[in-house]
């Protein structure tokens, strides 16, 4: 086995391999993580560090999210206390409007996530706690890198795959309350601040 293993994209040489993509570079290399890629191979065949990568995806993601949605109207007969009874539902976990409340009925029967307005500060500081443990795991890294800290190759991989894991996680938690942010016309940014946990 390598004595640096994967843990060197944090090194000198990492930094000199960062290089500019095209467009067309950055869609298909969203495409193929779409489509299952792991990430160190994406990052060895477009000659980019595991970051840049990452970063990439979540702004692919976030040009998806950003693009106008054909919306249809839609009217149904039920009666008054059922509908009431949904709505008073939909209030007590922050969505105050009806439309709202209907379109994540529908998003919910097709199986997709839906995060909730009084579930958004919570699931935040979560997302804000794994980002800071991929700080402290980059920060192992950078002292194995530099000597500081040493460790068997075994245990090097270990560290790299749990740094790919975080920042995978982190990206996807991310996305998650973006697009729950950019569905709903109120200030759900606001919450995300509260008490100073920021977006970070």
């Amino acid at each position: 086995m390598p004595n640096v293993c994967t843990l060197c994209q944090w090194g000198p040489a990492a930094r000199m391999k960062r290089s500019r993509l095209t467009v067309e570079q950055r869609q298909e290399l969203a495409r193929r993580h779409v489509l299952g890629e792991d990430v160190n191979a994406l990052s060895k065949s477009y000659q980019v560090t595991i970051r840049q990568v990452y970063r990439v995806i979540a702004d692919e993601k976030g040009d998806t999210r950003g693009r106008a949605r054909v919306s249809k109207s839609v009217s149904f007969r039920a009666p008054k206390g059922e509908i009431e009874t949904f709505l008073t539902s939909a209030r007590d976990v922050g969505i105050t409007g009806s439309s709202q409340a209907f379109r994540a009925l529908v998003r919910m029967a097709l199986g997709l996530f839906e995060l909730f307005p009084n579930q958004l500060e919570g699931f935040n500081r979560s997302t804000w706690l794994i980002g800071k443990e991929g700080q402290l795991l980059n920060q192992l890294a950078k002292s194995v890198h530099k000597g500081k800290l040493r460790l068997s190759d075994d245990d090097r991989i270990l560290l790299s795959k749990c740094i790919d894991v975080n920042m995978k996680l982190h990206s996807e938690l991310r996305g998650i309350i973006d697009e729950a942010k950019s569905r709903r016309g109120y200030a759900l940014s606001e919450l995300s601040r509260a008490k100073g946990q920021g977006d970070g």
